[in-house]
């Protein structure tokens, strides 16, 4: 609700600085006093757009304030902004000369849209101005819903996480088959890629070992040759000199021949019987080496060959045989999850089709709901437009088919003919003024149940309307304050008596200026006022017995 409202420099008000209270509020004063003032500044604090005329001539900026205890609607979405709030709202609004605008939301700045989203649980202005919720298609079928039982509430409830669901199988499966075209050409690549280091067989060392074999072949007939020449020398008969082994077997055999003039010649004889065994075993080993080399012109070429292949491999897929092996394990997991993909596909759709004939099956449960509240909805409200002399008005809640979507497959709008004869028109194509402010009477008694919205603003809901009808227009703006903060701007004396607090707006003169004055009457003020809307004078006895006459019946009333 709304608590406090301060306005300075605004318009013709100096400095107005109101506190308001729960229930039924009337403002009235003479035609141009100022009380569309007041509700022109507060829709500012709703996110109403601003104009430098609205700033007090003389002045630089005109600020508006305004104090609401908020529901928790409102607290949930400060909560989501990031601003803090003890369980109260303070709006702050400036507006300079230049155009510039500064809104603050509990000492945090914020903008004009901010405003207007938090204005849409704050306060709902209806009449003249722009700030009429229900004028809002979108939000009809909401309204529709809130007519509906406990099990049209739970049927409403499982559509809405049935259709998320279902749209994230549908968007899941959408993803895959447009990734299929990529898919497919990624199998084959990977599938190549496999299948070319299969068929390398690959060994962990290879390329060292192949490295070796390389530098032997590279080099065989120096090897073969060297080796050859080193055999002769040490055990075969050269045209110069006898093989090294035969000459180191005679060195022993001197030497030995010695031992029985000196025995310590035996230590050194044996030194060289050891050598001739060893040369003896390095003999045979170089023999068998040269004999080992099968000179074969092919094989270098196959072992070249094969370490090319290698380094290919190795460019591709990894730095070393270790590398593309690990890279071929990862790929062969990547190729059998692509493949599974095709099954993942099949069961999406499969899935998606049994959760889209779910979905037709509630959302038409749900539809059938909403017709049966829409006629209740439809009764009720005519009810209320024939108590407010309306009865030939026509009301229909209109449902056609729309696109599935989290709600069902209905789209809602209110539609109204206020006369006999003439077409169903949209309520925003509805004339605007007091037979519009009637209307959204009877639609907001009747939504009563689902509204949240805390308070409600009336402007002259009385225009072109007496006797017995301004009567039910004060019995209902009444009836409304005990769920709804009420404010109406009112000409009428039998609606001003229906009123728990009555404002009055009237024009005076400040050092030679004008300005608006805005004034909580008391019960002799109120009478006073009474007497001033019935048309007399305030010591017209007669005139001032008919205000108190009202006061007291709508008191007992």
């Amino acid at each position: 609700m709304l608590r406090e409202l301060q306005i300075s420099d605004f318009a013709l008000i100096d400095s107005v600085h109101l506190s308001f209270y729960s229930g039924f509020s009337v403002l009235t004063g003479e035609t141009g006093a100022g009380k569309s003032i007041i509700i022109d500044a507060l829709s500012l604090l709703l996110g109403a757009r601003a104009s430098t005329e609205m700033i007090r001539t003389g002045s630089e900026r005109a600020v508006i304030e305004g104090v609401f205890q908020p529901p928790p609607a409102a607290l949930s979405l400060l909560d989501e902004w990031g601003i803090e709030s003890d369980m109260e709202i303070i709006i702050s609004r400036e507006i300079y000369r230049n155009g510039r605008n500064r809104c603050r939301l509990n000492g945090s700045l914020v903008t004009v849209n901010q405003l207007a989203q938090l204005g849409n649980y704050l306060v709902d202005i209806l009449g003249q101005h722009d700030h009429q919720s229900l004028l809002d298609v979108t939000r009809h079928l909401e309204i529709l819903d809130g007519f509906g039982d406990a099990e049209h509430q739970s049927l409403k409830a499982s559509v809405r996480e049935l259709y998320r669901k279902y749209e994230q199988v549908r968007r899941e499966r959408i993803k895959l088959q447009a990734e299929e075209r990529d898919r497919l050409a990624r199998i084959d690549l990977l599938q190549f890629q496999i299948e070319e280091i299969r068929q390398a067989e690959i060994k962990v060392g290879e390329e060292e070992e192949l490295l070796q074999q390389q530098q032997r072949l590279a080099n065989i007939e120096r090897i073969t040759t060297t080796a050859e020449s080193v055999y002769a020398r040490l055990r075969e008969q050269l045209p110069d000199q006898p093989p090294l082994y035969d000459q180191l077997a005679q060195a022993i055999n001197d030497l030995s021949s010695l031992n029985r003039y000196d025995q310590e010649i035996a230590s050194i004889a044996d030194l060289f019987n050891q050598a001739l065994v060893q040369l003896e075993e390095g003999s045979r080993d170089l023999r068998q080496y040269i004999e080992s080399f099968e000179r074969d012109p092919e094989a270098l070429e196959q072992v070249e060959a094969r370490l090319s292949l290698l380094r290919t491999l190795k460019r591709k897929y990894g730095e070393d045989e270790q590398a593309i092996l690990d890279y071929a394990e990862g790929i062969e997991q990547e190729l059998e999850i692509l493949q599974s993909s095709e099954i993942t596909i099949e069961q999406l759709k499969n899935e998606e089709e049994e959760l889209y004939q779910q979905l037709r099956s509630m959302t038409e449960q749900l539809s059938e709901k909403r017709r049966q509240c829409a006629a209740k909805m439809e009764r009720l409200i005519e009810a209320h437009l024939a108590d407010l002399n309306m009865e030939r008005t026509k009301f229909v809640v209109e449902i056609a088919p729309a696109e599935l979507g989290e709600t069902g497959t209905d789209a809602v709008e209110f539609k109204l003919s206020p006369n006999l004869g003439e077409a169903l028109k949209p309520l925003a194509k509805i004339a605007s003024g007091g037979e519009m402010s009637r209307i959204m009477l009877a639609i907001k008694n009747s939504l009563v149940q689902v509204e949240r919205i805390p308070a409600l603003v009336f402007d002259e809901v009385d225009t072109g309307i007496g006797g017995r009808t301004a009567l039910k227009v004060a019995e209902k703006l009444r009836s409304l304050s005990k769920q709804f903060q009420v404010f109406a701007v009112t000409h009428l004396p039998i609606v001003a008596s229906y009123a728990q607090h009555h404002y009055y707006v009237e024009k005076h003169e400040i050092n030679g200026r004008t300005a608006v004055k805005v004034t909580l009457l008391d019960e002799d003020g109120r009478v006073n006022e009474l007497v001033r809307m019935l048309g007399g004078q305030a010591d017209q006895l007669a005139t001032r017995a008919h205000a108190k006459e009202l006061l007291q019946q709508a008191a007992t009333s």
